[in-house]
């Protein structure tokens, strides 16, 4: 509760407490010899004074006051010269009137809340013992036990005045000696229009009341005797010259070890109420003879008593013989159709509470002679009690359900249709199954009216069926089936178990429709902790007339039929053509995969060739403008080793060159077959020293290679390489493609010449005479 809601609720702002309080702060202060004393309050930005002595101030700002330092830290606030405390030397009543040296502060709190301060101050420094503060503690805490009392008292002459004025009067009888009066309201006379006796106690009520409504008020009293704790009665009592009037008597028993002490009954005038019943009786009888003839069920809930009576054309309506129906709502409530329940309870207590909102509503209602009828209801509140909250609810009802079942056809024929476009077209422009599924599939939930399901296409892995899901509901209830869940947003779920319910639909090419589905031979029931499986229904998807997939649907609050089968039959055939344009695109896509591959790649080595390298370097160049190596490498004596050894042979020292070089380089490295003996290699790298340390490593490893061949073991394999190291800058890629590579085979060329089995660097080429081969800068092993 807020600070401002305090206030309000203990009325502090009012005058009732000032006399109280006034005189216990004075007492305060000459306890404890202050010449100010004071319970302030915090409200908003202001501190004001509810009680006080020694000021003439009735509020300040609290930035100004010294208390807010209580209310701020809910805590004593002590200071025994505030000139010297950093905390108050600068506050306007330190430094100006009146002129305060001395301040000691406790928290006043109401409901646990801190609401402000009870302060003592001096205009001198002063010292209080430990003793003195908590004085002052105990002091707020009496002056808040002080205001809840004065408070109760103040709700007490509220509550007093109250009754007093009301249609309603209070009556107490005493049981032992014997059953006599022993209370009366000041305004009991009044509202009975009755003499009271000056004693009490020779007043019976029993004396006034009719003789024919006696009994009723005998029989509670009786009840009460026997051990009742609360009971109610309705009588007429007999006032000479004035029409009967109507009072309702609710009474309480008070009991004492077991044994009635005393009885208090509280009296209403009840005459314009049973008025209005007595109209509102002949005209519900008037109403039914006409609704009756019209072919309208009719109800009227009386809620206070939770009694619901309907005619016998509502009777009609669900099958039920009239002498079988329950009268309570509760029972009327169950039979209303799952899905229609949470819409029904909104729109009857929108209509309870809003006067000006009667019941306007289409919902399907169990019939006794099995499924739903659809029933249109019209009704609103034709009675009311003194607070508004409503009494008594009349409605009619009217079965449309031939005309409700042939327009639901019709919408659900366009909404099928309209999500089959959808998913198609989803299909076309994204060519992902899996997100066409998911799209569609909350709205075929809803529309086959079910509360959980999947579709999925058989796969087969090493020849055996599985379904591959597409979509499903997410009903996982542990860590494991969270996974799987996981696994399926991935596209990657597979159920590969198909010995099952859902798995019957595939191995038996036809729809299975289970109602109760622990009797299916088929079913092996489900996993602990899955959500309790009432239907299924099983679609089978086709492809020339074998199963393909599958859409699996749980839960409807009716049975599955045929009917649904025969109108989801288009979902299917539409899933059919989308499985198969899927299988058609992957054949599609993995022929075009393999006539890149070949396009792209060397046969023999299994490297990429010259038109695949020139595409990866330039897009893995594409605005670089760092150093990067490219190198050309030759086998040496390749034509001799061919035409000694054979052309087998000299393939196997191709592929045995390309496998060192494959797995010499790093991810980021590219390595070629360029035609012939030659290779092509691109370091990612800029400096010549790491470049150099890879065609170390790589030239080692080819002359590493051993090869068996009829004339002895191959072992004398060397190669020469051309590198330069070259940056992009603006060159167009076929520009510094061909620039680049011209410079390696510059390189390559003078490898050769210096008597080959080694690399070359370009720029050396411009840094040593050409002429000079004992002064060539090259690497040779």
């Amino acid at each position: 509760m807020t600070i401002k809601a305090l206030i309000e609720k203990y009325r502090l702002r009012d005058d009732e407490y000032n006399d109280i309080l006034g005189q216990f702060i004075q007492s305060t202060a000459e306890m404890f010899d202050m010449p100010i004393a004071f319970l302030a309050v915090v409200e908003s930005e202001t501190l004001w004074f509810k009680a006080k002595f020694g000021i003439k101030a009735t509020e300040i700002p609290v930035n100004d006051s010294i208390c807010r330092l209580v209310t701020e830290t809910d805590s004593v606030i002590y200071i025994e010269d505030t000139l010297q405390d950093e905390r108050s030397k600068d506050k306007l009543c330190v430094t100006g009137e009146p002129f305060i040296r001395f301040y000691a502060g406790v928290p006043f709190q109401l409901q646990g809340i801190t609401l402000g301060s009870v302060c003592v101050m001096d205009s001198r420094p002063r010292v209080l013992t430990s003793q003195d503060v908590e004085l002052l503690t105990k002091f707020s805490q009496h002056l808040a036990q002080c205001i809840e009392l004065i408070y109760a008292n103040l709700r007490t002459e509220d509550e007093h005045q109250l009754l007093n004025n009301s249609p309603a009067a209070l009556i107490r009888w005493q049981a032992k000696p014997s059953v006599s009066t022993s209370y009366l309201s000041q305004n009991f006379s009044k509202l009975l229009r009755v003499e009271i006796p000056e004693d009490v106690s020779l007043f019976q009520l029993e004396s006034y009341i009719y003789p024919e409504d006696l009994d009723g008020f005998m029989f509670a009293m009786r009840n009460h005797q026997q051990g009742a704790s609360f009971c109610e009665c309705d009588f007429r009592v007999v006032n000479k010259g004035h029409n009967p009037i109507w009072y309702k008597l609710v009474s309480r028993g008070i009991f004492e070890a077991g044994q009635l002490t005393a009885v208090q009954g509280l009296l209403l005038n009840n005459t314009e109420q049973k008025y209005l019943e007595q109209r509102i009786l002949e005209t519900n009888e008037r109403m039914r003879l006409l609704l009756e003839a019209s072919g309208l069920g009719t109800s009227d809930w009386d809620l206070r008593n939770d009694n619901m009576r309907v005619n016998n054309r509502m009777c009609d309506i669900v099958s039920m013989h009239p002498d079988s129906v329950d009268t309570s709502m509760m029972y009327w409530a169950q039979l209303v159709h799952p899905a229609d329940k949470e819409r029904m309870r909104d729109a009857i207590v929108d209509s309870l509470i809003n006067p000006q909102t009667p019941l306007d509503i289409e919902y399907r209602l169990q019939s006794a002679a099995g499924g739903y009828r659809w029933i249109e209801t019209y009704g609103k509140v034709v009675t009311r009690d003194e607070n508004g909250r409503a009494e008594r609810f009349a409605m009619t009802h009217r079965d449309i359900t031939e005309k409700k079942l042939s327009d639901l056809e019709a919408e659900n024929q366009r909404r099928l249709l309209g999500f089959i476009n959808h998913a198609q077209n989803l299909f076309v422009a994204q060519k992902d199954l899996q997100l066409a599924c998911e799209q569609i599939f909350p709205k075929l939930i809803d529309l086959a009216e079910s509360e959980y399901g999947f579709i999925g296409k058989v796969h087969y892995e090493e020849d055996n069926p599985c379904l591959h899901i597409y979509a499903i509901s997410d009903v996982s209830w542990s860590e494991e089936t969270k996974k799987q869940y996981e696994l399926f947003k991935q596209g990657k779920l597979r159920f590969t178990n198909l010995n099952n319910l859902f798995g019957h639909v595939i191995t038996s090419n036809s729809p299975v429709i289970a109602n109760a589905p622990r009797k299916h031979l088929a079913s092996k029931g489900t996993p602990h902790g899955h959500p309790v499986l009432h239907r299924f229904l099983g679609l089978p998807i086709k492809q020339a007339g074998k199963a393909v997939g599958v859409i699996g649907l749980a839960n409807k609050a009716e049975d599955y039929s045929q009917s649904d089968v025969d109108f989801l039959t288009p979902l299917t055939d539409t899933l059919a053509n989308l499985f198969r344009a899927v299988e058609v695109e992957q054949a599609r896509f993995e022929a075009e995969q393999r006539l890149e591959y070949l396009a792209s790649t060397d046969a023999l080595t299994g490297l990429m060739n010259r038109r695949a390298y020139f595409n990866r370097i330039q897009s893995l160049t594409d605005g670089e403008q760092a150093n990067l190596c490219i190198c050309i490498i030759d086998i040496d004596n390749f034509k001799k080793l061919n035409d000694s050894y054979g052309h087998p042979i000299g393939d196997s020292v191709l592929k045995e060159v390309a496998r060192v070089l494959e797995h010499s380089v790093r991810s980021s490295d590219l390595v070629a077959r360029l035609g012939g003996e030659e290779f092509g290699l691109f370091l990612d790298s800029g400096e010549e020293q790491q470049c150099s340390q890879i065609l170390d490593t790589i030239m080692a490893s080819i002359r590493a290679i051993r090869i068996d061949t009829e004339k002895g073991v191959l072992n004398n394999i060397s190669i020469s390489v051309g590198a330069t190291l070259v940056c992009r800058s603006t060159q167009s890629a076929t520009m510094f493609f061909d620039s680049a590579m011209k410079e390696a085979d510059d390189a390559l060329y003078e490898a050769k010449r210096q008597g080959k089995n080694r690399y070359f660097w370009h720029h050396q080429m411009h840094t040593q005479p050409a002429d000079n081969d004992q002064q060539v800068a090259a690497v040779t092993h």
